[in-house]
């Protein structure tokens, strides 16, 4: 394939500020790596904080965003693996910070790449990794710690959908906080069987009084702030 010498990507106009377009060079490859060809990429909430956290005029030029994606393998550096992924599709996730998925082209490691089939889309294969991974993750511990319930605070997202199978496959009962009326019309269209509404009145009691109930030890937390203490509070 004739990959060109420059992309677009997408940067930081400056520290705090509005994300812009830019011309860049395409990156170059080092031993183990692969040139991705993006297709898909997703917006996580990873992502936005890690814009958020940059504070210098010098990394506002230089990082590009973008933690996961999809696309074709279209070079290969030095190394097996990535000369085994050349010409394929993959999920991918970067691996540098000068070289997210918000961009044309991606460098990242072949080992940070996992082939996908024809019958996974570009944007299906695109949130493959941060929260599948994430939810097996918290249902290692859930099942290895014999937890008999959890709080899931992120039950509206991408990451509560999956959460909520795998409770349903494992047969442990998930609390799903929700943060307005919508959000809880979805989850019981979608058959959920526990939802409490984080504002309306008696939030904290009924969250209290569920959790004793069910035996919720544990809860998944990405909101953070004194969020974090209303659900230890709530806690068995």
């Amino acid at each position: 394939m004739n990959i060109p010498e420059k992309m677009h990507a997408v940067q930081l106009e400056k520290p705090g500020g509005r994300l812009v377009l830019r011309t860049v060079a395409v990156p170059q490859l080092k031993k183990g790596e692969v040139l991705v060809k993006m297709a898909a990429m997703p917006v996580n909430p990873s992502d936005l904080a890690r814009i958020n956290s940059i504070t210098t005029v010098e990394e506002s030029i230089s990082f590009i965003p973008g933690i996961e994606g999809s696309g074709t393998v279209v070079a290969a550096g030095k190394g097996l693996l990535p000369g085994l992924w050349l010409g394929k599709r993959v999920a991918c996730s970067a691996v540098h910070p000068e070289s997210g998925t918000w961009s044309e082209y991606m460098a990242t490691s072949a080992s940070f790449c996992f082939p996908i089939s024809k019958a996974i889309s570009d944007e299906q294969g695109s949130m493959l990794l941060v929260n599948p991974m994430t939810a097996v993750a918290f249902f290692d511990i859930i099942i290895s710690d014999n937890h008999k319930a959890i709080i899931n605070s992120a039950a509206a997202g991408a990451l509560g959908g999956m959460i909520r199978f795998l409770g349903k496959k494992h047969k442990i009962p998930v609390i799903n906080v929700v943060r307005n009326e919508k959000q809880s019309a979805m989850l019981q269209n979608e058959g959920a069987e526990y939802i409490l509404d984080s504002t309306n009145e008696g939030f904290t009691e009924k969250l209290h009084s569920l959790s004793h109930e069910l035996n919720a030890t544990l809860a998944l937390d990405p909101v953070n702030g004194s969020y974090t203490q209303q659900l230890l509070d709530a806690l068995p």
